[in-house]
C-alpha cells in the first residue's frame, strides 16, 4: 500500500507519518522544504524521539519526498497510484496545495482509478470540508466524484528540533486521531491504524479544539502580556496555571451541557492537557503558540467559539473573554496575521476589530466585556 502525504512538518512526520508507517503504507511526502526532502531521501526516512520514554529514537522509513513547486508532475503521478492521501500543511495552506491536488485527482480519474480518501489532518474545525471547498473554488464541480474528504480531530504533542545536525521531531507518547467514519468511501474501513472512527465527530472536535487548543492559545496570549517568551515559563507560573485551568473548565462546562461529557472525565482531560504542556525538557515558544491570531479569533474557532456558546447557554465567560482580549493585544512583526490585526486596530478601533475578526456584535454584553478587558490590560 502507498500513502501520499502533503506536509513534512511536525505533525506530518511526528504524528501522521508515524501512524501511516504503523498502518503498513509506503510513505511519500510532498513538502516545499527542499533541504528537508533531501535529508529524508539521503537517510531513506527520518527520526522521531518519544519524550516520555527518555527520548527513545524511532526511525520512520519513506519511499520518496517531492517538492510541490519543482516536481509537480511527479506528485500528480503519485496521486494516481496512491491508496490513501493525507495532509498536515496547516489549515491556512490548504488553498495553496489545492491546485496540485486537484490536478492529481483529475489525472487519477482519467486513469480509471477509483475515488480515494483524502484525510485532512489539520487543527481546524471541519478540516476536510475546508479542503473540499478550496477544490470547489477552483471550478471542480464534481469534486465528490474524485475523492472523499472526512473531517478529523488531531492531537499529539510534536516539536521540531535539531539533533545530530538533522531536523527531527520530538513527540509525546499519547495521541488522538478521530475520523468521521460515515464520510469515508467505505464507512466500515479503517485506513489508518490507531485512529478512532466515530459517527459523532463534532463532540471530539470541540473537546480537542476548545479545551486543548483553546487552553494552549489562552495561555500563550495571556502569558505574552506578562512578558513570557516560552511556554515553559508560563507553566512554571503556578498562579497563571490556575487561571489556564479555569479557562478550560469554562469550556468543559459547555461541553458537559452540550454533549453530556461527564465532568469528571473532562477534568481528567484538562489535567492530561496540563501535564502535557508541562512536560520537562520541552521547549515551545509563545511565538509559535500565538501565531496566526486572526484564524484563532475567527467565529467558531478555539477562542470565540466556546465564548459565544457559553454566553448563549447562560454559562460563565469570564476567562474566555480575557483570552480573546489578550489575543487582540498580540503583536509579532514577523507574523503576517498579527500585523494585519494590529493595523486594523490602529486604523479603526479595537471595538470595530472585535466585531470584524470575531463576529461578536457591537452593543452586546460579550462585546463590551472584551473591550473592558482589553482596556484593563493596557494599565
Amino acid at each position: 500500500m502507498q500513502a501520499l502525504h502533503f506536509g513534512a512538518g511536525s505533525i506530518g512526520r511526528g504524528f501522521i507519518g508515524d501512524l501511516l508507517n504503523e498502518s503498513g503504507y509506503d510513505l511519500i511526502f510532498v513538502d516545499t522544504n527542499i533541504h528537508l526532502n533531501e535529508q529524508m531521501q539521503r537517510q531513506g526516512g527520518y527520526e522521531i524521539y518519544t519524550i516520555e520514554k527518555g527520548y527513545q529514537q524511532k526511525f520512520i522509513p519513506i519511499k520518496q519526498a517531492f517538492s510541490p513547486v519543482t516536481q509537480q508532475q511527479e506528485v500528480v503521478r503519485q496521486c494516481i497510484t496512491a491508496d490513501l492521501i493525507t495532509t498536515a500543511v496547516w489549515a491556512d495552506n490548504l488553498g495553496k496545495i489545492a491546485p496540485l491536488l486537484l490536478a492529481g485527482l483529475r489525472a487519477r480519474q482519467q486513469a480509471g482509478k477509483p475515488r480515494i480518501n483524502v484525510i485532512v489532518c489539520e487543527n481546524a474545525l471541519f478540516n476536510g470540508q475546508i479542503l473540499r471547498h478550496e477544490l470547489l473554488k477552483l471550478g471542480e464541480k464534481e469534486v465528490d466524484a474524485l475523492a472523499a474528504f472526512p473531517d478529523t480531530a488531531v492531537d499529539r504533542m510534536v516539536l521540531s528540533t535539531e539533533r545530530n545536525g538533522k531536523n527531527v521531531i520530538d513527540v509525546g507518547v499519547d495521541f488522538e486521531l478521530v475520523i468521521d467514519r460515515q464520510a469515508l468511501i467505505n464507512p466500515d474501513s479503517k485506513p489508518i491504524f490507531g485512529a478512532t472512527y466515530t459517527d459523532n465527530l463534532q463532540k471530539y472536535l470541540e473537546r480537542k479544539l476548545y479545551i486543548i487548543n483553546g487552553g494552549h492559545a489562552w495561555a500563550g496570549f495571556v502569558g505574552h502580556l506578562k512578558g513570557y517568551e516560552t511556554m515553559s515559563q508560563i507553566f512554571a507560573d503556578s498562579l497563571l496555571v490556575d487561571e489556564i485551568k479555569e479557562s478550560m473548565r469554562e469550556t468543559a462546562r459547555l461541553l458537559h451541557v452540550k454533549y453530556a461529557f461527564p465532568m469528571d472525565g473532562l477534568e481528567k482531560y484538562i489535567q492530561f492537557a496540563i501535564n502535557r504542556f508541562c512536560t520537562p525538557g520541552v521547549v515551545d515558544t509563545v511565538q509559535r503558540v500565538c501565531r496566526s491570531p486572526v484564524r484563532k479569533l475567527a467565529p467558531g474557532d478555539r477562542l470565540t467559539g466556546p465564548c459565544e456558546q457559553c454566553e448563549a447557554a447562560g454559562l460563565p465567560t469570564d476567562y474566555s473573554v480575557k483570552g480573546i482580549a489578550a489575543a487582540f493585544h498580540y503583536h509579532d512583526p514577523a507574523d503576517e496575521q498579527s500585523v494585519e490585526l494590529q493595523n486594523y486596530i490602529s486604523k479603526y478601533s479595537v471595538s470595530q476589530a472585535i466585531t470584524h475578526f470575531t463576529g461578536i456584535k457591537l452593543n452586546t454584553r460579550l462585546h463590551d466585556e472584551i473591550v473592558f478587558n482589553y482596556a484593563a490590560m493596557m494599565l
